[in-house]
């Protein structure tokens, strides 16, 4: 019992010369690594897929469904969850040359009315627009499939915001839209 109480008051008479400034040198504390910088930002990418042809009162979109891998690609020409948008002016015809690359799924395209909240599962699949859809757009086996391209034309009629979305069940949910905006018509 003796040793254990010698060891103990040995060790604490150590600690209390090294807190009081005993001989143990003190080690400065380490310099701060600088934060990294942020990297710099960059301009948005130029929708060169989207063609305005004021002349003609046309508008020609080419559109890509799993352009690339963002989103699981369930995304339009790499954009998804309404980080794009489209405008067209009121009254232009529009044609949506529509290709679906993704590996794994099939996909649809069309111009609905946005919705206030959130997107359901099985979002409603009536364009806002006479012909602004897709073939079987709900449809997982016969929306277009990769590979596959579908032409669709439309005269986006009324000013307002809507959404470019896809409508086989879940997609559009899980981010696979962008925004639409009509502007008023020039006077």
């Amino acid at each position: 019992m003796k040793r254990t109480v010698a060891l103990s008051s040995a060790l604490v008479f150590s600690m209390m010369a090294i807190a009081c400034g005993g001989d143990a040198p003190e080690e400065a504390p380490a310099p701060e690594a600088p934060a990294p910088e942020a990297p710099a930002p960059t301009a948005p990418a130029a929708m060169d897929w989207v063609v305005t042809d004021d002349a003609a009162k046309t508008v020609t979109i080419d559109l890509v469904a799993g352009e690339d891998a963002t989103n699981n690609n369930w995304n339009f020409n790499g954009h998804a969850n309404g980080n794009a948008t489209v405008t067209v002016p009121a009254g232009y015809a529009v044609t949506i040359n529509f290709t679906n690359r993704d590996p794994n799924m099939a996909h649809s395209a069309g111009v609905v009315a946005k919705p206030a909240g959130p997107w359901s599962a099985t979002p409603d699949v009536t364009p806002a627009f006479a012909g602004a859809i897709t073939s079987n757009p709900a449809s997982m086996t016969e929306a277009t499939l990769n590979g596959e391209s579908e032409t669709i034309t439309f005269t986006a009629d009324a000013a307002g915001e809507y959404a470019l979305a896809c409508f086989v069940p879940g997609h559009a949910t899980s981010g696979m839209w962008i925004n639409f905006t009509v502007t008023p018509a020039a006077m």
